[in-house]
């Protein structure tokens, strides 16, 4: 791995590539300097960090090019124009935040996690040119988590159960939501539109919370419902429950690296990151593995070898 003052240098040359790829300047070239390496980035967020160091460290031991560490560079946007520019080689993007943050933002909301993945891919390749290969199974997508007070008392499992619920008129069921979660599309109104409870949910206590609070707020049962994120481990540390999305509404967020066609094209990498988001099969399992990191504090590179070895993959 390079040096501190490396990276920082580096950091300074790939906000520059950003600069001018916002203002409308078309060269990009001096982005990468003279390293002949594999840049790997991430976003900043936990399980980000984990999904880059797991490329990163497959890539490291199973290649042999040099591999440079960009993890934590920025939001998805500056990673997208990162890679896009030349400034970094990969990072992974999940697929529902591709489609609808990223050129050229789509609206349509596609469920299936299949068709959504290829929907993606071939934008990327045709819009941007760049390949975005294999995703993870496990899906970091919305969900509607409940209390384990009132899982108990309900039995409830599934979002039609909670339609069928208060359709019968039980609309004493407070909620908290993010305020970004009470404005979109692809979250709460159109939740609300999919399940056909427009008049029901004018009756529901909505509260606008803090994201990150939700969690808590819901294992104190100081909330009924809630929005969580599906592989954020206070789900389990609060005994939270997930009400199925069983008519499928939300956008899957399944991660998988994008990376330039020149690296795919110059470097044996595609298997060796295939591998690695393969190893990922289900939400549970990351679930522990961003408790390991956010809760227990270990540090997300050790985390992605530990996962790595434990798999047979380095």
């Amino acid at each position: 791995m390079r040096s501190d003052n490396t990276r920082t240098d580096r950091r300074s040359i790939l906000r520059a590539c950003s600069i001018g790829a916002t203002v409308g300047l078309t060269t990009t070239a001096g982005c990468l300097g003279t390293d002949d390496e594999i840049a790997v980035a991430s976003m900043k967020w936990s399980e980000a960090r984990l999904m880059g160091y797991l490329g990163y460290e497959m890539l490291k031991e199973n290649t042999d090019t040099s591999v440079g560490d960009e993890t934590s560079l920025g939001g998805s946007r500056q990673c997208f124009e990162a890679v896009k520019n030349g400034g970094i080689d990969l990072y992974h993007i999940y697929t529902g935040g591709a489609w609808s943050e990223l050129p050229p933002q789509r609206e349509e909301l596609i469920s299936d996690p299949d068709e959504l993945y290829e929907q993606v891919k071939d934008d990327m390749e045709e819009e941007h040119g760049l390949a975005y290969l294999e995703p993870a199974a496990f899906n970091n997508t919305y969900a509607i988590g409940a209390s384990p007070e009132w899982a108990d008392e309900t039995g409830i499992e599934t979002l039609s159960g909670f339609v069928d619920y208060i359709e019968n008129g039980n609309t004493d069921v407070s909620i908290v939501l993010g305020p970004e979660f009470q404005e979109r599309s692809d979250g709460w109104p159109g939740l609300v539109e999919h399940y056909g409870i427009e008049e029901s949910a004018k009756e529901l206590d909505i509260q606008s919370v803090q994201a990150d609070l939700t969690y808590e707020i819901l294992g104190e049962n100081e909330a009924d419902l809630g929005m969580v994120f599906s592989t954020n481990p206070n789900i389990q540390q609060f005994d939270l429950t997930i009400l199925e999305d069983d008519e499928e509404f939300f956008l899957p967020y399944n991660p998988a690296p994008l990376v330039k066609k020149e690296t795919v094209e110059e470097y044996d990498i595609e298997d060796p990151l295939n591998k690695a988001s393969q190893s990922l099969t289900s939400e549970e399992e990351v679930r522990k593995l961003n408790s390991r990191i956010d809760l227990e504090g270990e540090d997300p590179q050790d985390v992605a070898r530990d996962h790595l070895k434990e798999n047979g993959l380095i």
